[in-house]
């Protein structure tokens, strides 16, 4: 056999075979690695923690505070109900949903005493962002009177 064509002497089958083996074993703790970052829970800047995820009290204490809302409006009043005090303007942004901006309304307006929402407008800023905002007021029906 020609000499050009075989194997050099140091490169044999054997060594072939321990080189591949270990540059599998290197793929697999690669990846392994990789996935371990990836179940670490991520540390945000205290600055940017209103951004990350909510923890499951603060879910619930929103929840909570949003089931006070017996009634919303666009307008300036609510239809069968008699506006009894305003509390104050409340403005939600940086929501994902305009769905998500009414609820963190409801929530803050909850939270303040109130039980209605007038005024209600919603939009999506330039940056894909959504925000709500309305007059947080207090209400009864109009029958009770």
């Amino acid at each position: 056999m020609n000499a050009a064509l075989s194997f050099p002497d140091w490169l044999t089958t054997d060594r072939i075979l321990i080189g591949v083996a270990a540059l599998a074993v290197l793929v697999v703790v690669r990846r392994v690695r990789r996935s371990m970052r990836r179940r670490r829970p991520v540390r945000l800047n205290p600055k940017l923690a209103k951004y990350g995820e909510p923890n499951q009290a603060a879910v619930q204490a929103d929840m909570e505070a949003s089931r006070k809302i017996i009634a919303t409006s666009s307008t300036e009043a609510v239809a069968g109900y008699r506006i009894v005090q305003q509390i104050e303007a409340v403005f939600i942004d940086g929501c994902r949903t305009p769905d998500d901006a009414v609820a963190a309304l409801k929530a803050a307006a909850g939270r303040r005493g109130a039980n209605a929402l007038i005024n209600l407008r919603q939009q999506r800023t330039a940056a894909g962002r959504c925000t709500a905002q309305g007059d947080a007021v207090v209400v009864k029906l109009a029958a009770e009177e």
